[in-house]
C-alpha cells in the first residue's frame, strides 16, 4: 500500500507533496538523459540528485509504469523509455526553426497523450497477466496488491510477488481441468485473496473472468452457468449449495467450510495450488477479445451478459486517473462488490492494473465497519454506492470520526437528493461527486472530470462527459438536441475512442435496441436535457435502461 514519502528531504516552503513529487521525477530523467546510451545505476542516480534509495526506487517505479524509463533487465541500468521518444518528437516537431526539416514531423503513430492511445492495449498479442499483476511484481514485488480485512477486523496482506507465483500455480490447476483460450470460468466466492488468485490464473490461460454476486440466488447462479457455458466453477463450500445439483462442469473449493462438507467431486483450492508447478507461459489476447463477463441485474427478466474486451483497459485507467483522481500518494477503496460491473472494474481490475492496492473487507455493509476501514487504513480517496452513503446517512446522521483522512469522495448508481449530498459534505468534509456510467460504457460522465477541479456543479448535474468520450442528447427522431434540448442520453461513437461495447453475449435484439440509430449511437435509456456549460442533467430513465448498479 503506497503512503506518502517519509524520506527526510524537504520542499521549497509552500510547495505541495504532488509538486515536491514531480519535481523530484523531473531531476531523475534528467539524470538519466546525462547518462546518454550507456544508462544509469540506481547508486549513480541516487548521487546525480541526491535522493534516498527509497525516493528514488518508488519514483523510477512510477516513470517506469508511465513508460518514461525503461530498465535493462541484463544491467539493470536505467535508460530514457519510449514515452518520452513520442512526447519528444511532437516537441520537436512544435519548436523547430521555421524552415527547417532535418526534424520529422509526428505521424499518428508516435502521437500518444493520453490513455486511450496506448499501445499496450492495442494489437492482437496484449500480455494481460502481466499488465494486471507480473509487471508490477518484477518492479517490487513487496508492495501490497491486495489488503483483506475480516468482519472480525483481522488483516491479511498479499503482495503483488505471491500473487503472481500463486496465480501462475492455479492456472495450472485450472489447465488441468480443460480452461483454456476463450473459456468462461465462473467465480462465486466472497472477497478475498482467492479471488485475485482465480481471476489472474483466469487470464494467465487467455480465459473469461465470470464472477457471480454471493447473493444470488440458486436459479439465478444456475442461469448464468447455462447462458455463459461456463467451463469450471470456483467457489466455497458454503456458496456450493447454489450450485445445481445437475452440475457436470469441474468444481474448485476452498478449503475451510468443513461443515458442509469437502464434496468428493471437487478440487481443493489450496491443496491442488501448492501441489502444481506454476505455468510458465502466459496467454496473449487480442484488443478486442473479451477477458470478463459481467451480467446485468437479478431482477431483469432476463439478465443480459457484457462482454468485457481489453481495449477497455484504456478507460479503466482514463477514469481511475481523471475521474476518481487516483494519485500516487492515495489510499484507494472502492467499497462495491467486485461481483458488480463498477466493483469489478474499479476494485478489481483498475487497482491491478494502476499496480496499486487493492481493499476489501468482508461482510455486508456496516457503518461502525466502514469507519473502521476509513480510520485504520487512512483511506484518503473513497468510491461508494448510493445505498451506502444513505445508510451512512441513517445510522450516523449527525457524523462520524472527526479525524478522517478522505481527500475526494465519489458515488455511482443514481443521482442523490442535494440535502443527503450536502450532509455527506459537512460529515466528511470533501465534495460528494456523482459519476454516471453502465456496465456497458464503464463510467463516462462525471462531476470530476478534470483533476485540478475539485468543486461539484453547482446545480448538482450528471457533470461532463470524460475525455475520450463524446456525448449527446438525441431527440426521438434519432437527431442530436441543441442546447437546452431534452432527449436520451447517447454517446457518439465514432468520435469516442475509449467507447467499447459491441453487442450483448446472449442477446441480438436488445443490443439492436442499444443502436437503434444506427451504430453511430449507443442510447442508454436514460432521459437528460444539456446546459449551456456543456453539463447534462438527469430528468428520467427508460423503464428498459441497464445502469451500472452496485450491490444494495
Amino acid at each position: 500500500m503506497t503512503r506518502p514519502d517519509s524520506d527526510t528531504e524537504t520542499a521549497p516552503a509552500g510547495a505541495s507533496g504532488g509538486t515536491q513529487s514531480l519535481e523530484r521525477a523531473l531531476a531523475l530523467l534528467r539524470a538519466v538523459a546525462s547518462h546518454g546510451a550507456d544508462g544509469a545505476r540506481l547508486a549513480d542516480l541516487m548521487g546525480d540528485t541526491a535522493l534516498s534509495k527509497a525516493t528514488a526506487h518508488r519514483l523510477l517505479t512510477a516513470l517506469a509504469r508511465e513508460r518514461f524509463i525503461d530498465q535493462d533487465p541484463r544491467s539493470r541500468r536505467y535508460h530514457l523509455g519510449p514515452e518520452l521518444d513520442a512526447l519528444g518528437r511532437i516537441a520537436a516537431a512544435r519548436h523547430r526553426p521555421e524552415g527547417a526539416s532535418d526534424v520529422p514531423a509526428p505521424g499518428p503513430a508516435t502521437v500518444q497523450p493520453t490513455a486511450f492511445l496506448r499501445p499496450d492495449y492495442q494489437g492482437e498479442a496484449i500480455p494481460l497477466a502481466d499488465l494486471l499483476c507480473d509487471r508490477h511484481a518484477r518492479a517490487d514485488g513487496a508492495r501490497a496488491a491486495l489488503l483483506h480485512e475480516s468482519v472480525a477486523g483481522q488483516t491479511t496482506e498479499l503482495s503483488f510477488a505471491r500473487l503472481a507465483r500463486d496465480s501462475a500455480r492455479f492456472a495450472t490447476v485450472l489447465r488441468g481441468l480443460g480452461v483454456g483460450r476463450g473459456d468462461r470460468v465462473a467465480v462465486l466466492l466472497p472477497k478475498g485473496a482467492e479471488l485475485l488468485i482465480a481471476a489472474l490464473a483466469i487470464w494467465r490461460l487467455g480465459g473469461v473472468y465470470m464472477p457471480l454476486f454471493t447473493t444470488y440466488s440458486a436459479a439465478a447462479v444456475a442461469y448464468r452457468l447455462a447462458d455463459s457455458e461456463a467451463r469450471a466453477i470456483v467457489t466455497t463450500g458454503f456458496l456450493r449449495r447454489k450450485i445445481p445439483r445437475d452440475n457436470s462442469r469441474p468444481v474448485v473449493m476452498v478449503e475451510g467450510d468443513e461443515a458442509f462438507g469437502p464434496g468428493a467431486d471437487a478440487v481443493p483450492f489450496w491443496s491442488a495450488l501448492h501441489e502444481s508447478a506454476p505455468l510458465p507461459d502466459i496467454a496473449r489476447y487480442a484488443d478486442r477479445d473479451a477477458f470478463a463477463l459481467i451480467y446485468t441485474s437479478e431482477a431483469e427478466p432476463k439478465p443480459l451478459g457484457v462482454s468485457l474486451p481489453v481495449m477497455a483497459l484504456a478507460g479503466i485507467e482514463q477514469y481511475m486517473r481523471i475521474g476518481l483522481d487516483l494519485r500516487d500518494d492515495d489510499i484507494y477503496w472502492n467499497m462495491a462488490d467486485p461481483g458488480w460491473a463498477y466493483g469489478a472494474y474499479y476494485g478489481l481490475v483498475g487497482p491491478l492494473l494502476l499496480g496499486r492496492t487493492t481493499i476489501f473487507c468482508d461482510g455486508p455493509y456496516d457503518v461502525r465497519q466502514g469507519y473502521r476501514m476509513l480510520t485504520k487504513f487512512g483511506v484518503t480517496n473513497l468510491t461508494c454506492a448510493p445505498s451506502q452513503i444513505r445508510a451512512w446517512h441513517s445510522a450516523d446522521p449527525e457524523g462520524g470520526p472527526h479525524k478522517l483522512a478522505l481527500r475526494i469522495l465519489s458515488v455511482v448508481g443514481e443521482p442523490l437528493p442535494p440535502e443527503l449530498i450536502g450532509w455527506a459534505n459537512r460529515v466528511v468534509s470533501v465534495p460528494l461527486l456523482d459519476q454516471y456510467g453502465q456496465r456497458e460504457t464503464g463510467i463516462f460522465m462525471m462531476n470530476r472530470y478534470d483533476p485540478g477541479h475539485a468543486d461539484r456543479t453547482a446545480d448538482s448535474s450528471l457533470g461532463r462527459p470524460l475525455p475520450g468520450f463524446r456525448v449527446v442528447i438525441l431527440d426521438p427522431q434519432g437527431r442530436e438536441a441543441p442546447v437546452g434540448g431534452a432527449g436520451e442520453i447517447a454517446i457518439d461513437v465514432e468520435s469516442s475512442p475509449l467507447f467499447w461495447f459491441d453487442a450483448y453475449a446472449n442477446d441480438p435484439g436488445r443490443t439492436a435496441a442499444r443502436f437503434r440509430h444506427g451504430r453511430r449511437y449507443y442510447l442508454t435509456g436514460d432521459w437528460a436535457f444539456l446546459d449551456g456549460d456543456g453539463n447534462i442533467h438527469f430528468r428520467g430513465r427508460a423503464s428498459d435502461a441497464i445502469v451500472m448498479q452496485q450491490a444494495d
